[in-house]
């Protein structure tokens, strides 16, 4: 477990990372949607994303999870996605 703190958010404490670094569409999805799937309620997840495609489209996946986007971080070429499962 980590802790991090997200703009507008504050501070979290990270339970899972799913690090989905130089992966394409859509094994990046498939792999968020497999740890929404295994958190349990108020768990947090980060997700590492390189591909910008991948950045758009996880937020969209977690629509159909009990999951909720809390937010993202941009860092060089980077994206950190956070949820929570609710």
């Amino acid at each position: 477990m980590s802790e991090v703190e997200i703009p507008k958010v504050g501070r979290i404490t990270v339970d899972t990372v799913v690090d989905c670094s130089g992966m394409v569409c859509p094994r990046p999805q498939l792999e968020v949607k497999k740890a929404a799937i295994h958190l349990k309620s108020g768990e947090v997840a980060e997700v590492i994303l390189t591909n910008p495609a991948s950045a758009e489209t996880v937020p969209r996946i977690l629509q159909n999870t009990e999951c909720i986007l809390l937010g993202y971080i941009k860092e060089q070429g980077t994206f950190k996605l956070y949820f929570r499962k609710k």
